[in-house]
């Protein structure tokens, strides 16, 4: 007997809605590249749930922000963005890309991270996250993957 996951009306009303290839992809896109619930250091008993996701593949990157803002209704001014490069990397022009990429301002992009020296200096555009401060919409996000693992795991 498998377990019985209870989805909402909303997430049913919003699946239906959504493009259904784009969002299997994010959702899988989030489930293996995404950060998940974690402990807030600063209270006790409380939790950050962002929904972010990081890698170096622009193609990846814009399927799942295209998700966010067309599918799960997140406005622009919500998106953050942040780059992670090496010593010796163009910062400027690397951020510079993945704002084009990403069609996110260089105003929402949080510092820079930099890395000692690696080995493909020039030779990488760094690596991207993308992040949403949303308990609802990440809850959504979880609602929408447990409905489809149901589907996959069940067959229904």
């Amino acid at each position: 007997m498998g377990v019985r996951v209870r989805i909402p009306l909303w997430a049913l009303i919003l699946k239906s809605t959504m493009n259904k290839k784009r969002r299997l992809a994010s959702l899988i896109i989030w489930w293996c590249e995404g950060t998940k619930i974690r402990k807030d250091k600063r209270w006790k008993d409380s939790y950050n749930c962002p929904i972010e996701v990081t890698n170096t593949d622009p193609k990846l990157i814009k399927i799942f922000i295209d998700f966010l803002r067309q599918d799960l209704g997140i406005e622009d001014k919500k998106l953050k963005a942040q780059v992670q490069i090496h010593k010796g990397d163009n910062q400027a022009e690397i951020e510079s890309f993945w704002s084009k990429v990403s069609n996110i301002p260089l105003s929402q992009f949080n510092k820079t991270i930099i890395r000692e020296t690696g080995k493909k200096i020039g030779k990488t555009k760094g690596t991207f996250k993308v992040r949403v401060y949303s308990k609802s919409k990440f809850e959504e996000m979880k609602d929408l993957l447990e409905e489809e693992l149901k589907e996959v795991i069940t067959g229904e």
